[in-house]
């Protein structure tokens, strides 16, 4: 006895031919991965048909989860698109399956009806018999396989299976850009491909299926199939390119907000007066920083002070009593933070070349990795942090690019320290 098994979302363009074509099997499983067309509608008008539903997963995980659902151990995969002739069904219907064997079967496939046997479509023998007892699928993003457990594999001769993928350009560049997303998700931290490599590897897909493969033979499917195969090389690999160096880099730069007051000759107001040659220091960094070639996601600010005074987040009279207790020798004192956050904010307000500027006071110098740790468990999507010791780093218009460079390789630019949680470095 055998089960068909059959993952499918959206498919109610073929999925009748499909299940017309196993009519005759008693035990035809579906897993529909929430679909918003006729496709469950069509599958309930077939007795002989059990619908089951899941998200989609992964293309080896919802096999899987599919052939679990089977009444017999021995199971066909057909997908929606695909229609089994009735020599197969004959075949597989009167066949007694060897155990140990994992079985191969022949697939014409159809590019808007016109057959296509060039372009590395023809001679398609694809697994998709097996018994579950003996194997099941890797649990792969895409490109569905087996364990192999020592299993030997054989043709199943007589019959084939029709195969109707695309009918159009735009959906072969719709279904690349799908399965091209999964393979460099499956192979991400896996493979990191030369940026070199990449149109090398397009051009001989296409060599290979349009010369080799003879797909020039069949003039606009041939010369369609191939650039498709050799379009899907190219973004499978730049995509997982992508992936694998691309960085979410924020910089971060501290300005000390201590500021020296003598209490003989000043009063409080006077030190708010000091905002301003620190405004200006952040400003300049600021704009340096949107000069660079690379910009990064985001900019920390840092508020620190000398490890003798403290934040001064609210007016605090001690610190008036303490410069009258001193007023023979000028004290570093804090400058009001929450006035000065807002000064700046003011400030950095028509500075719409940076995602966002985080303005954070900490103690001193010090306490700066306590508080980018805290920074780190706030923006969990931050990959890295390039704190800044010397500023005038950021004078070089590649200096951010630099950094991505370096933390690509483990280094760092001098004067700099570099935080990564995903690295284990903070």
């Amino acid at each position: 006895m055998i089960s068909i098994a059959i993952n499918v979302k959206n498919g109610e363009k073929y999925l009748a031919r499909c299940l017309n074509a196993l009519i005759r099997f008693e035990d035809v499983v579906l897993l529909d991965n929430y679909s918003t067309d006729k496709t469950l509608e069509i599958a309930r008008s077939y007795a002989n048909v059990r619908i089951f539903e899941h998200e989609f997963c992964g293309m080896g995980k919802v096999r899987n989860m599919v052939a679990g659902f089977a009444k017999h151990d021995w199971v066909l995969f057909v997908d929606c698109d695909e229609v089994v002739s009735q020599q197969l069904v004959d075949v597989l219907l009167n066949t007694q399956f060897e155990n140990g064997c994992i079985y191969r079967i022949l697939r014409h496939n159809f590019y808007a009806n016109f057959r296509v046997s060039t372009s590395s479509w023809g001679n398609d023998w694809i697994l998709r018999l097996y018994n579950r007892q003996q194997t099941r699928f890797i649990e792969n993003e895409v490109h569905d396989s087996f364990v192999p457990n020592g299993l030997s594999e054989k043709k199943l001769q007589g019959g084939y299976i029709y195969h109707f993928p695309y009918d159009e350009v735009s959906k072969l560049i719709d279904k690349m850009q799908f399965y091209s997303g999964l393979y460099a998700k499956q192979h991400f931290g896996k493979k990191k491909p030369k940026l070199y490599s990449i149109p090398f590897r397009a051009f001989m897909m296409f060599f290979k299926c349009y010369i080799l493969k003879r797909g020039f033979l069949q003039g606009f499917e041939g010369l369609a199939i191939s650039s498709y195969n050799a379009m899907g090389v190219f973004s499978k690999y730049i995509k997982l390119y992508e992936l694998s160096y691309k960085r979410n880099i924020v910089i971060a730069f501290s300005v000390n907000v201590s500021v020296k007051y003598n209490s003989s000759i000043q009063d409080r107001q006077d030190r708010h007066n000091d905002f301003l040659p620190l405004l200006a220091e952040v400003h300049e960094q600021i704009l340096l920083i949107n000069q660079q070639n690379l910009l990064p996601s985001q900019v920390l600010v840092i508020l620190v002070h000398n490890n003798d005074t403290l934040v001064e987040d609210t007016e605090d009279s001690n610190n008036s009593d303490r410069a009258n207790n001193n007023s023979d020798i000028a004290d570093r004192i804090m400058i009001n933070v929450d006035e000065f956050k807002t000064k700046l904010a003011e400030l950095l307000q028509c500075n719409l070349v940076m995602p966002g500027t985080v303005v954070v006071s900490g103690g001193g110098s010090k306490g700066i990795s306590e508080l980018i740790l805290r920074y780190f468990e706030q923006n969990p999507e931050v990959q890295d942090m390039v704190y800044v010791a010397d500023t005038k780093l950021l004078n070089k218009v590649n200096f951010v690019k630099q950094c991505k460079t370096a933390i690509l390789r483990n280094k760092t630019v001098g004067n700099t320290i570099v935080y990564s949680p995903s690295k284990g470095s903070i």
